[in-house]
């Protein structure tokens, strides 16, 4: 039988370009940037299929995408994207001056690009050539990479940069921030945590230091656990809150942190998914192992609280069949990748249903044994907005209750009209309760 990363390095060959050399994006992949399928070639993604690639021992396919790689990495000193790699083949070079952050270019792939070559050398017999080349392009990232750009809050990349750079006082930084709390700032990120895993394994399995190895086997243990206290074992999904979430159901998008699971979990393969280009990563976590053996995934009902930092208090509640979360003391606006008050539930064909409230403004919401308890507050200078209730499913959003496939929910507040929408602020406050 196959792994899983075979099959998904088999999965990635559909997207292979003969022509350019690398992959192109997939159906599902990089909506966010607003690409067309099959219009762009993908820059970290190809470097984790390259990773496939000589897992399987295609090696004259793996060096030809490392020397395109090579190739896509800026050198311009003195400009912010020194260092860093474009975007996507196609992307246009940044200007010299008035480049933007995140539009023009993307200086973590200084990070997740280099952290992949690193591993390659540390693993696998390239060609002296090909070998030159990315050690090359590590110094280069290293070197490249303004001094304080990351601080030691932004995990997911500061963990990599800490041991790409071989950086015991940076690590020592990052360490510290996640022992306030013992948490991460990015908390319950189904697509970060992987990242997050990614790192701390690159920590353990290759130190840079034997203080890099007591770290990372520390803070991989405790993440670990931490996520095990979260973990739904029958919806399959981490309960929310989600501080940083492209999808709200690991079945139906690719989440990082699906693929470290002992069993993964990810979407069916034979057809489109979202966040695709994510699924790449497969034949690194193989490489580098997964969840520790004997960890355990609890099952009984439970309600699970953290503190943050910065104020924030993430909390949930998981039952038999349903799991809520919500974060109290984010200052965040309840859009894009923040889900501060979320629902899951266990639909009768075994597949999940959801719920997240969206809003404008930030939302304070609170899980207890039971339900949710959110509490509005207006835009600071939009004033009120309204709070939008989003779902997998279609919704019947009566006064006393809302009513969905599989699920009543019991609702107390302003009501919603029949799409959900709901004219609440001025911490109005809105509780949803669940058999």
């Amino acid at each position: 039988m196959s792994t899983l990363a075979e099959r998904v390095t088999a999965w990635a060959d559909d997207a292979w370009d003969e022509d350019r050399g690398l992959l192109w994006n997939p159906p599902g992949s990089f909506d966010d940037y607003n690409v067309a399928p099959r219009s762009m070639h993908m820059v970290p993604q190809s470097a984790w299929y390259a990773v496939g690639l000589l897992a399987r021992g295609d090696v004259a396919r793996a060096e030809r995408v490392l020397h395109e790689l090579c190739a896509l990495q800026y050198d311009r000193p003195g400009v912010p994207w020194h260092g860093t790699f474009a975007r996507f083949a196609e992307w246009p070079t940044p200007p010299d001056s008035g480049a933007v952050e995140w539009v023009d270019y993307d200086p973590n792939w200084r990070q997740f690009v280099g952290t992949t070559f690193a591993l390659i050398l540390r693993t696998f017999t390239v060609s002296p050539p090909v070998g030159q080349r990315l050690r090359n392009a590590i110094d280069l990232a290293v070197d490249s990479e303004p001094t304080a750009r990351v601080p030691p809050t932004y995990s997911n990349i500061a963990l990599m940069k800490a041991w790409l750079a071989q950086d015991e006082s940076y690590a020592a930084s990052v360490v510290d921030c996640f022992d306030e709390f013992g948490a991460f700032e990015e908390y319950g990120s189904p697509t970060y945590y992987g990242i997050d895993l990614y790192a701390l394994a690159l920590w353990r399995r290759h130190p840079p230091s034997d203080a890099f190895a007591s770290w990372g086997d520390r803070l991989w243990s405790a993440l670990w656990n931490d996520i095990a206290r979260w973990w739904h074992p029958r919806l399959r999904n981490l309960c929310g809150p989600y501080s940083r979430a492209y999808g709200m159901d690991m079945a139906r998008y690719v989440g990082l942190l699906g693929l470290w699971m002992p069993t993964p979990v990810l979407p069916a393969l034979d057809a489109p998914f979202e966040h695709s280009h994510d699924l790449t990563l497969a034949p690194v976590v193989e490489l580098l192992g997964s969840a520790p053996r004997g960890i355990a995934f609890d099952d009984t009902e439970r309600v699970v609280e953290q503190v943050l930092p910065g104020g924030r208090v993430a909390s949930g509640w998981i039952a038999r069949e349903v799991m809520v979360g919500g974060e109290r003391g984010g200052r965040y606006r309840a859009e894009g990748q923040y889900h501060p008050a979320t629902a899951h539930w266990l639909l009768g064909d075994g597949s999940v249903g959801w719920l997240r409230l969206r809003h404008h403004g930030p939302l304070s919401a609170t899980a207890f044994e039971g339900g949710l308890t959110v509490r509005v507050h207006d835009h600071h200078r939009h004033g009120r907005q309204p709070v939008v209730v989003e779902s997998s499913l279609p919704g019947d959003f009566r006064r006393d209750a809302w009513h969905f496939a599989g699920r009543e929910i019991r609702y107390v507040g302003p009501p919603a009209d029949e799409h959900g929408v709901i004219d609440a602020g001025a911490d109005e406050e809105l509780t949803l309760e669940f058999d």
